[in-house]
């Protein structure tokens, strides 16, 4: 069962309606029409991660499809002094927010590095959106209000 998968969607589909951008205007006959973006070479960060990126990331930190690592993300972030943040995660009301550098202080420069960098992206850009979808990722995988052993 793909349930990270259908949450990751749920997730960022909402972020994409609540972002959505106002149409470009038609560029004027002197002005050149903005260039398609490229994908950076891998080694050269460049931005923020695609959504099939930032989906395999997911899926590499909470453990697969089924999630089976959620346990341990918790867990982490309690170890690292966020036990109020993850129980407003878990249970049910408003999700309280963390910022970049709770993400460093959670999985590290190393792990985050290393994430950044097989997707060809900034690590701190990628602290940023792991700081904006980590929250309601936990959120959506507890609706029973507490973490259960994925199996």
């Amino acid at each position: 069962m793909d349930i990270l998968g259908e949450i990751l969607k749920q997730v960022l589909e909402g972020a994409a309606q609540g972002q959505q951008q106002p149409p470009q205007r038609a560029p004027q006959p002197q002005q050149r029409a903005p260039q398609p973006q490229q994908r950076a070479p891998q080694g050269e960060p460049q931005g923020m991660p695609s959504p099939n990126d930032l989906g395999e990331i997911f899926k590499q930190i909470f453990g697969g499809n089924d999630a089976q690592k959620l346990p341990e993300v918790v867990k982490q972030f309690e170890e690292k002094g966020m036990r109020d943040e993850v129980d407003s995660w878990v249970r049910t009301g408003p999700n309280k927010p963390i910022d970049r550098r709770k993400i460093e202080d959670v999985f590290g420069d190393r792990e985050l590095n290393d994430l950044a960098r097989s997707k060809g992206i900034d690590p701190n850009d990628l602290a940023e959106v792991l700081a904006k979808y980590i929250p309601k990722i936990i959120d959506e995988l507890t609706p029973a209000g507490q973490v259960q052993r994925r199996h």
